[in-house]
C-alpha cells in the first residue's frame, strides 16, 4: 500500500503541542469575545475553537472523521443502566470534593459571580441555551477534541491506560480552574475509561452533556444549592456514593465484557 494513503501517526509530543495551540487560542478568544460580545457568545465561540483546532490537524493528517468516533456498537440495557447510575454516584462524590476544595480555599469573589451567570439561569431561555452551549455543544466539541483526538494519539504511543490519564489531565488543565480541577480530572478519567473499554466516543458525549445537564438543572431548579460552591453532602454520603461508584464501575466493566461476541479461530 502506498504509504502517502497513509495518515499521520502523531507523536505525543505533537500532540502536547496540538494541546498548548488549542490552550493560547481558547485564552486568547475568550478575552477578546468576553469584551465584545458577552458570556453566551463566548461560550459557543470557545466550543468551536476547541473542535475545529484539532479537527484541522485530523484532516491535514490524513484521519477521518467518522473513525474518530468509533464502531458503531449496540449496548445491553443493563450496561447503559449501570454506565448512568455510575455516573450519578461519580457525580456526588467529585460535587462533595470541589466543595471541600471550595471550603479550603474560597474562590474569589468575582470568579464566583461570573460562574453564577454560567451555571445558573434564572429564566426558561436562558436554562435551554445553557443546555444546548455548554451541555450539547461542549459535550460534542471537547469530547471530539480530547476522548476522540487526543486521546487517540497518545493510547497509541503510550498505552491504553496512560492515554486516557493524560488526555483527562489536560482536559482538566484546559479549563483554567484550580477549585474544579481534581473534579474534572475525575470525569475526565471516567470518560477515558469508557471510550478505551468500548472504543465508542458517543457515550463520552452523552455523559458529558448528561453530566452538565445535570449541574445546570440543580442552578436553575434549586438556585440556593447551585450558588453554594462550598456545598457538600455529608461525609458518609460522600464515602457510600464513593464505594457504589466503585461496585457500579466493576459491574458495567462485567456487563460489557458478557455482550462481547466471542472470537473463534478458522
Amino acid at each position: 500500500m502506498d504509504d502517502e494513503n497513509q495518515p499521520i501517526d502523531f507523536t505525543v509530543l505533537q500532540g502536547l503541542g496540538i494541546f498548548v495551540l488549542l490552550l493560547v487560542a481558547m485564552v486568547i478568544l475568550s478575552g477578546i469575545s468576553m469584551s465584545l460580545f458577552g458570556l453566551h457568545l463566548t461560550v459557543i465561540l470557545s466550543e468551536a475553537v476547541i473542535f475545529l483546532v484539532p479537527l484541522s490537524f485530523l484532516f491535514a493528517g490524513g484521519g477521518s472523521f467518522r473513525s474518530t468516533f468509533g464502531p458503531s456498537q449496540r449496548f445491553d440495557p443493563i450496561f447503559w443502566i449501570l454506565v448512568t447510575v455510575a455516573t450519578i454516584f461519580l457525580y456526588v462524590v467529585i460535587s462533595d470534593i470541589t466543595g471541600y476544595v471550595h471550603q479550603l480555599m474560597p474562590r474569589p469573589r468575582e470568579q464566583q459571580q461570573a460562574l453564577l451567570r454560567l451555571f445558573v439561569a434564572k429564566t426558561w431561555p436562558e436554562y435551554l441555551f445553557r443546555i444546548f452551549s455548554a451541555g450539547g455543544l461542549a459535550g460534542f466539541c471537547e469530547e471530539f477534541a480530547f476522548r476522540g483526538f487526543l486521546q487517540s494519539i497518545f493510547s497509541r504511543r503510550l498505552g491504553g491506560i496512560k492515554g486516557f490519564v493524560l488526555t483527562a489531565f489536560l482536559f482538566a488543565l484546559i479549563h483554567l480552574d484550580p477549585w474544579n480541577f481534581a473534579g474534572i480530572f475525575l470525569l475526565g478519567l471516567f470518560l477515558g475509561y469508557l471510550v478505551y473499554l468500548t472504543g465508542d466516543l458517543w457515550i463520552a458525549i452523552f455523559l458529558h452533556f448528561f453530566t452538565n445537564t445535570i449541574s445546570f438543572s440543580i442552578g436553575f431548579f434549586s438556585p440556593d444549592v447551585g450558588s453554594d460552591f462550598g456545598y457538600t453532602s455529608p461525609p458518609y454520603i460522600t464515602l457510600l456514593c464513593t464505594f457504589l461508584f466503585i461496585i457500579s464501575l466493576d459491574l458495567m466493566r462485567r456487563a460489557y465484557k458478557r455482550e462481547q461476541p466471542v472470537k473463534t479461530s478458522i
